[in-house]
């Protein structure tokens, strides 16, 4: 196969997945049991695409900056979306939102101040990668995601008797944790970053132990500096 197509494979992915979101939106318009099912299909599918592109981006060397900086943005519309969903749906019983709204915001809140971030790393001429810390943040935002889709099934463990919403309020709960730690650990790396810059810029000395820590590593290629093992 043509070198060129497979590069370009986790692109189409990410646009496949972006486009996916308004027909899960639509799905949810609509909360019957039929369209819940055929709206966790879609998002599951979606998610997978996001695993799959990586896959393919590492195995075959096909990562692009292009790609760094669309990917995650990806992700978060995704998530972001079905949240908002959830939160305008209402339980039959109490008439109470899927997912609590605070929850919600501060999600939101969190991919907000991060895209911001990476604006500021973009003037800068960085190129921001995703970390282990963002993935996990990932993986348990979309396990809520589902099991928020079918918050009134009944689970069994033992002597432990909840439902779906339940337990993806917790797992939510626990990707916040993920969520505010990598922001956190984001925000100094990308203000260190463009300090050591402006350093640069200035014709300040440097040397290389100010380009590496414990949780990065910042190397410059001409005109672009790359932060490997970065937060998503």
């Amino acid at each position: 196969m043509d070198k060129s197509i497979i590069r370009n494979i986790p692109n189409y992915l990410t646009f496949l997945r972006v486009a996916l979101i308004p027909i899960f939106v639509v799905l949810l318009c609509d909360p019957s049991k039929t369209m819940i099912n055929a709206a966790a299909i879609v998002f599951i599918f979606a998610a997978i695409t996001d695993y799959v592109d990586g896959f393919i981006a590492r195995r075959w060397a096909a990562v692009s900056d292009f790609g760094k900086l669309l990917d995650p943005i990806a992700d978060k519309i995704l998530v972001i979306s079905a949240l908002i969903m959830l939160t305008s749906l209402r339980g039959d019983l109490y008439g109470e939102p899927w997912v609590p709204g605070p929850l919600v915001v501060l999600v939101v809140a969190r991919e907000i101040w991060v895209t911001g971030l990476r604006a500021v790393a973009g003037s800068q001429g960085l190129i921001v990668a995703a970390g282990n810390l963002g993935k996990w943040k990932s993986f348990l935002q979309i396990l809520a995601v589902v099991l928020l889709l079918y918050h009134d099934t009944p689970l069994e463990a033992g002597n432990w008797r909840l439902n779906c919403q339940v337990l993806g309020i917790i797992v939510l709960g626990f990707s916040l944790i993920f969520s505010y730690l990598s922001a956190t650990i984001y925000t100094y790396e990308i203000f260190r970053a463009c300090k050591l810059l402006d350093v640069q810029a200035s014709g300040g000395p440097l040397s290389s132990s100010d380009w590496e820590g414990d949780n990065s590593k910042l190397t410059l290629e001409g005109d672009v500096t790359e932060i490997d093992k970065r937060i998503n």
